[in-house]
């Protein structure tokens, strides 16, 4: 066995396996993984002739990320990782969708999921209009701002680029959280190194004056992941208008939008719940018996 830190060097050995995954899951990404590999503490383990993904949860559990679907393994391949799993300190295999769980029997396998892993997933279509009664909160909310200011939405490049850092900036002030518990250093990472790894984004404007910007990727041919979001909150409506716009560029393309989990923090999970979600995609932590 050798393990060794993920680092950029690891784009062109696992990058197109995890692409080649047709999943919902956030984590199944390369930028996912490498802007958050010192909060995860991910390394690259090479056992014989399997690659794995070794991490820490946020609750402080460690687990081995297949790189593949356990349902291309052939079985002694498998009851492989589930032996090394019995023999090291890792404590499961994570994370699993619910699609692969057939490879897990449960006379052999416990399948938990912690709901703070979790990931919110919304329809293009109906964050683009907010439509109905129970999204009229946030149609309002779009109104609102739309009515009290001019607003714009530019593509994230060098030009507004600046105007992205300095959001961060202004988010991160507003912030309640320290530096180290929050995204700020893995977003400002993935703003000014967003072209190496593929990813695209907007910033929009209320009056001229910057005021949120999205930053994300296509996750698989069907969605459209969405790893930062950040706003001044002065503007009020800012997100609901930003989910909206950014919605309806995309819809035509994606049938979802992937918000990612809320890790249990209450602000987030309630903004995000209240955005009334379409799919919750859980993350299964399999452990052998």
């Amino acid at each position: 066995m050798q393990t060794k830190k993920l680092s950029l060097e690891d784009r062109n050995t696992i990058a197109d396996r995890l692409n080649a995954i047709d999943i919902h899951l956030a984590e199944f990404c390369f930028p996912n993984l490498y802007f958050f590999r010192e909060v995860h503490r991910y390394e690259i383990i090479e056992l014989d002739d399997v690659t794995l993904v070794g991490g820490v949860s946020y609750d402080n559990k460690r687990y081995l990320m297949p790189l593949h679907s356990p349902s291309e393994d052939p079985k002694p391949c498998l009851e492989h990782i589930s032996d090394f799993l019995k023999e090291t300190d890792y404590d499961c295999i994570f994370p699993i969708p619910e699609e692969w769980l057939g490879c897990f029997p449960e006379e052999k396998f416990e399948r938990t999921y912690n709901e703070n892993d979790s990931d919110y997933l919304f329809l293009t279509e109906k964050m683009a209009d907010y439509p109905g009664k129970k999204m009229h909160k946030k149609r309002n909310l779009k109104n609102q701002f739309l009515k009290a200011y001019e607003a714009e939405s530019r593509e994230l490049n060098e030009e507004t680029l600046p105007d992205a850092l300095k959001l961060l900036e202004i988010w991160q002030n507003a912030s309640t959280h320290m530096l180290e518990t929050n995204d700020y250093g893995p977003c400002k990472e993935a703003l000014e190194d967003r072209e190496g790894f593929g990813l695209s984004g907007r910033v929009f404007y209320a009056d001229g004056q910057p005021a949120g910007f999205v930053l994300g990727e296509p996750l698989n041919p069907s969605t459209f992941t969405i790893h930062f979001a950040k706003a001044d909150i002065q503007f009020k409506g800012i997100y609901a208008y930003m989910f909206s716009e950014i919605s309806a560029q995309l819809k035509d393309q994606y049938e979802y939008i992937n918000m990612e989990q809320d890790l249990g923090k209450d602000g987030l999970r309630q903004t995000k719940r209240s955005y009334r979600p379409d799919l919750m995609a859980h993350k299964y932590r399999i452990e052998v018996k």
